[in-house]
C-alpha cells in the first residue's frame, strides 16, 4: 500500500459532565488509504459517531493527531482549516434532520459552494447544482423543491450531492442507511460505491449493519466503549475474528442457509454496556467477557498486530 491519506493517532474526545468526564473516544489509532472504504462498527454508544465527527473536526479533539496530506489538521488555525474543509465532508445519519426545511434543494446543495465561493456567477452555480443532482440520481426538476417533498432515500441523495459539491477527497458516512427502508439501503450503498469508483473518493463508513459493512468496506475496525478492539481487512475479520467482542458481533449475522444457520452457536453477551463516564483501568470489555482474567481488570491491553495487518486489543489472544 502507498502512504495513507489519513493517519489517526491516539485520538481522544472527552465531554465534561457533572461529576466527571465522559470518554466517548479514548485513544484510537488507524490509517485510511486513498480510494478505500474503512468501516467502523460497534453497538450503540460505543463512540463511532463521535469518532467520525472528531476526525473531520466538527468536534474539537481532546487529544491526538490527525495527519492529512502530511499536516496535523488538529493544529491548524481557523483560516487554514477552512481550506482543508474542502477535502473533508460528511453524510449524516438522519436525512430528515440534516436538511434545512426552509431552503430549496438548490440552495442546500449549493451551500458549500456559497461558503467557499466555488462559482463565478449564478448561472455557473445552477449548472453545478444540476450536475451534482444528476450524479446522485436526481434531476433538474428537483432543484426548486423543498425537503418535505422527498422520501427518505431521496433526501439522503440530496445530502450526498451536498457532500460532493466541493470535490472532496474524504467523506465520513455516518450511518447513512440506518434511517432508510431496507429496500432503499442497497440502492444508497451501491450509489456510494459507484461514486467512489467514478470520483476516486475515500470513505469512512460507520454502521450497525455488519453485512452491509462487509459488502462496502476494504478494512473494518471494531469499537467498544471508546476503544478500538480489532482491525483487519474485511474478509479476514469476518472469516477469522479474534477478539471475544468481535466474535460475539459476527455470531449475530444471519446466514441465508437454514442448515448452516441452525448449527451455528450464537454468542450471547451478558449485561449492558458499562458507562463511559470515568471508566476504570483495564479492558473495557472485561465485565462481559467470558475469557477475562485478573490482568484484564488491571491493565488496559495494547492494540497490537497479531498477524499481518490484523490488530487486536486483548491480553488473552
Amino acid at each position: 500500500m502507498t502512504e495513507p491519506l489519513i493517519s489517526a493517532r491516539n485520538i481522544k474526545k472527552y465531554f465534561d459532565i457533572g461529576g466527571g468526564k465522559l470518554k466517548a473516544v479514548d485513544g484510537i489509532s488507524f490509517d485510511i488509504y486513498h480510494k478505500e472504504t474503512f468501516g467502523l462498527v460497534g453497538e450503540s454508544g460505543c463512540g463511532k459517531t463521535t469518532a467520525g465527527r472528531t476526525i473531520v473536526r466538527l468536534y474539537q479533539p481532546t487529544g491526538g493527531e490527525l495527519i492529512f496530506n502530511g499536516r496535523n489538521i488538529y493544529k491548524l488555525q481557523r483560516k487554514e482549516m477552512q481550506e482543508v474543509r474542502r477535502d473533508f465532508q460528511m453524510i449524516f445519519q438522519d436525512p430528515y434532520a440534516s436538511l434545512n426545511p426552509r431552503m430549496t434543494v438548490e440552495d442546500i446543495v449549493a451551500e458549500p459552494l456559497d461558503i467557499h465561493q466555488g462559482y463565478k456567477n449564478r448561472n455557473e452555480r445552477s449548472e453545478r447544482v444540476i450536475e451534482l443532482l444528476e450524479l446522485v440520481g436526481l434531476n433538474d426538476e428537483h432543484a426548486m423543491r423543498f425537503p418535505h417533498e422527498f422520501s427518505g432515500g431521496q433526501r439522503q441523495r440530496i445530502g450526498m450531492a451536498r457532500a460532493l459539491a466541493l470535490n472532496p477527497k474524504f467523506i465520513v458516512c455516518d450511518e447513512p442507511i440506518s434511517a432508510l427502508d431496507v429496500s432503499i439501503q442497497a440502492q444508497v450503498v451501491n450509489l456510494l460505491k459507484k461514486l467512489q469508483d467514478k470520483l476516486g473518493l475515500t470513505y469512512m463508513f460507520i454502521a450497525h449493519d455488519l453485512s452491509m459493512v462487509r459488502y462496502i468496506s476494504d478494512r473494518v475496525g471494531v469499537m467498544y466503549l471508546g476503544h478500538m478492539m480489532e482491525l483487519a481487512k474485511s474478509e479476514e475479520l469476518y472469516a477469522n475474528p479474534i477478539h471475544p467482542y468481535t466474535k460475539a458481533l459476527m455470531s449475530a449475522i444471519p446466514i441465508p442457509d437454514p442448515d448452516i444457520q441452525r448449527k451455528r452457536k450464537r454468542i450471547m453477551l451478558e449485561g449492558d454496556v458499562p458507562s463511559p463516564i470515568n471508566p476504570k483501568d483495564g479492558c473495557r470489555f472485561v465485565d462481559r467477557c467470558s475469557h477475562a482474567t485478573d490482568i484484564c481488570r488491571k491493565v488496559t491491553p495494547e492494540f497490537r498486530e497479531i498477524k499481518e495487518k490484523h490488530f487486536v486489543s486483548c491480553h488473552n489472544v
